[in-house]
């Protein structure tokens, strides 16, 4: 039996990652990758009428859609994305086009509706069909069929008169929607077309020749462009900085903890494998964030590995047995990992719902990577260990990361005794710490109230532009060519890593039809040739303001149901401490970039709000311990609520060095290998992770701290009153 184990953990581990050595060649070539990673455009268009008397309906939009799915197909776009939002929107992602400009003008055009002889001769138009008049009906054999109503009831008379017996073919823009034949002579405005139609043919037929008699102007309101040759360049950059972040984690895991290090890596990428699968089976797009996310994730998910290595380890110590040890630690561990990824969770699942576009990717991607580390870092990973130890190979206790000499016996450890951990008087410097947070939440405000946040276009409208050149430029020429080209920018910097990146904010909208941005890259290519790649980003004022709403909803949300999962699961007081650790965490974030005038865009509320996920992970896992700890302590002095919380923080503070180290680097690999395109946004996810690991730490428990003091002096005063 114990070598049936040993055998099955074997094959296992085998089996896994043969599945996955042989599937992820296919799965990887057959992602869908975003436009930021294959050049391309999302355009958010505002629909309105083309004629004053008119109206935006759901229908409308719908059939105007699909006009532009065809217009794109018929350019040979692989899988565009167009879809109806709201009430009068329509969003569009086109990739791995070359012809962008051409492609643009052509899709944001009116989808034209005409009836024509055989000879091509146009004679009616969509505008002569009363709005909404086509509907799906019957006829005596119960087969489908359009009926349709004119506005000019002569003028179908005479058409149905000179093309009695002969077609008239139903076009679409240039493609031929159906050619039913005029039987007979209209004199009434209406009509039906027949023909082998099945019910949804005929429905669609219906929708479209409604979208005729109502058609669409599109505005185009929000627009994303990135240049082939730049997508491919930030493609290969992250994958760069995915690869030494995710190397550095196996081997600190192999490393540090051991036998259980080696289950967390099998674990790791059986786990990183299960995300690719889940986006390829969903057909989901992979975009620029998302790959970040999924880089962070990575390190986010070894947190369940340590807290549950650790507590194994905490288990033996006391003189439990491997296997007594293996099932306590898992049990006790479990509890907390779940909290903290509920909680992680929630701030994804808020930025999925209130965020657009390549947000949306990074949201998506961190709720997978909670979802699947719950099965993969947590279950699979305990039935790996449970077959090694049950197979009595492990029985050295080196193995599992523990020295022979720091086990103690369970008499020892009944009587308390612990000498592995040394405990800091963390409490003893509240009142720094409290003194240095509230010095820079003051230095904050501040320069909030005289200098403001330095927007970029996401959140005050304009476009930027953000230009590659296969060679170094220096400031003033770059300036040349800007004004050369007749649009000289509000400000522009040279960046990339050989000065070969400019990047331009411009406070006015750049119009695309007049071909604005063309005849910008129009005069850096006459300079530097034709491998100038760019990235455009235009937001109308209308939607700046919407997404700078939607900013901040999405962060009082996500606070909100942070608060109520901690009040469920634990109680007020930490609901409390953690949201104000949140908000200190987030805020001294905002602080530098205010202080140091750096770009405030949407992926840097992704970034805020990540930071909100990761910071309440590491509050909720000191907070679990001081839970746990409560229960066996006798508090009847503030001393006492001092050991306990110092206590629990240097319980866990392994745990939270090494889990710290992991996601710290994760996200420094981000900032220093992934590109100018995402160096932004990784720079507030690394602040971030420094931020968070102090809060958990030095804040967090010490506000718990407070508001617990006041509770026992409460109840100190109560008993004095009530004694005799």
């Amino acid at each position: 039996m114990i070598m049936k184990r040993f055998i099955a953990f074997i094959l296992t581990v085998a089996l896994s990652l043969g599945i996955v050595a042989v599937t992820s060649p296919h799965i990887v070539q057959n992602l869908r990758l975003g436009l930021d990673l294959k050049g391309g455009f999302e355009i958010l268009y505002q629909a309105s009428p083309v004629y004053e008397d008119g109206t935006v309906t759901q229908e409308a939009l719908r059939e105007t859609a699909r006009s532009l799915q065809s217009r794109a197909d018929a350019y040979g776009v692989a899988e565009p994305e167009i879809t109806p939002e709201g009430s009068d929107r329509i969003r569009a992602r086109i990739a791995g086009v070359s012809n962008e400009e051409e492609v643009r003008n052509v899709m944001k055009k009116p989808a034209e509706l005409t009836f024509r002889a055989p000879d091509g001769t146009i004679e009616m138009r969509g505008i002569d069909f009363v709005e909404g008049g086509a509907s799906v009906g019957y006829d005596e054999l119960n087969r489908p069929l359009i009926q349709i109503q004119v506005k000019d009831n002569a003028k179908l008379r005479d058409v149905s008169t000179r093309l009695l017996g002969q077609p008239l073919a139903i076009y679409l823009d240039e493609e031929r929607l159906s050619a039913p034949t005029v039987q007979s002579v209209l004199s009434d405005g209406r009509a039906s077309i027949t023909g082998n139609y099945s019910l949804e043919e005929a429905r669609e037929l219906a929708g479209v020749i409604n979208l005729g008699a109502l058609p669409l102007n599109l505005t185009e309101i929000y627009t994303q462009s990135v240049g082939a040759t730049l997508g491919q360049q930030s493609m290969d950059q992250i994958i760069l900085a995915g690869a030494i972040a995710s190397i550095f984690i196996l081997l600190f895991m192999l490393f540090v903890y051991r036998l259980p290090g080696l289950i967390a890596c099998i674990t790791l990428i059986v786990y990183s494998w299960g995300i690719l699968l889940m986006f390829y089976w969903m057909n989901a797009t992979i975009t620029l964030p998302g790959i970040a996310g999924f880089v962070l994730g990575i390190g986010m998910a070894v947190d369940a590995n340590i807290i549950t290595a650790e507590r194994i380890k905490e288990e033996m110590r006391s003189g439990k047995s491997l296997l007594s040890a293996l099932k306590t630690g898992s049990k006790t561990s479990f509890r907390t990992i779940l909290d903290a990824n509920l909680t992680s969770i929630v701030a994804a699942a808020v930025l999925y719902f209130i965020g657009t576009g390549a947000i949306q990717g990074f949201a998506l991607m961190l709720i997978l990577s909670n979802i699947l580390s719950m099965f993969t870092n947590v279950t699979f990973s305990r039935i790996l260990l449970n077959l090694l130890v049950r197979s009595n190979i492990v029985k050295n206790s080196r193995l599992m990361g523990v020295k022979p000499q720091d086990i103690r016996t369970l008499a020892e450890s009944k009587k308390g005794e612990d000498p592995f951990y040394k405990i800091y008087d963390f409490v003893k410097f509240r009142k720094l710490f409290f003194w240095f947070s509230s010095s820079i939440t003051v230095l904050g405000i501040v320069v909030l109230l005289f200098a403001n946040l330095n927007y970029g276009v996401d959140f005050k409208a304009g476009t930027s532009l953000d230009i590659t050149i296969p060679q170094s430029i220096t400031h003033d020429e770059a300036e040349a060519i800007f004004e050369e080209s007749g649009f000289v920018p509000s400000t522009f910097t040279i960046g990339g890593t050989n000065n070969d990146r400019i990047s331009a904010r411009y406070e006015q909208i750049l119009d695309s039809e007049a071909g604005d941005v063309n005849q910008i890259i129009s005069a850096f290519e006459t300079k530097y040739g034709e491998d100038v790649s760019r990235e455009e980003n235009t937001v109308d004022p209308g939607i700046a303001q919407e997404l700078g709403i939607k900013a901040i909803i999405a962060v009082l949300i996500a606070s909100i149901g942070i608060i109520l999962i901690i009040m469920l699961r634990f109680e007020w007081r930490f609901g409390l401490a953690a949201i104000l650790a949140l908000f200190h965490d987030a805020f001294f974030v905002i602080t530098v970039f205010a202080v140091f005038r750096l770009e405030v865009n949407l992926p840097f509320i992704a970034a805020v709000l990540t930071i909100i996920g990761y910071s309440i992970n590491d509050t909720i896992v000191i907070f679990d311990r001081v839970r746990e700890n409560l229960r066996f302590a006798k508090l009847k002095t503030f001393e006492d609520l001092k050991q306990l919380v110092n206590v629990s923080i240097s319980q866990t503070l392994t745990r939270s060095i090494n889990t710290g180290i992991t996601v710290l680097i994760a996200s420094l690999i981000l900032f220093l290998f992934g590109g100018e395109s995402i160096k932004l946004f990784s720079l507030a996810m690394t602040l971030g992770m420094v931020f968070g690991i102090y809060s958990s730490i030095f804040i967090a428990c010490q506000l718990w701290l407070v508001l617990k003091k006041r509770e026992l002096n409460k109840a100190s005063t109560t008993e004095e009153v009530t004694t005799p």
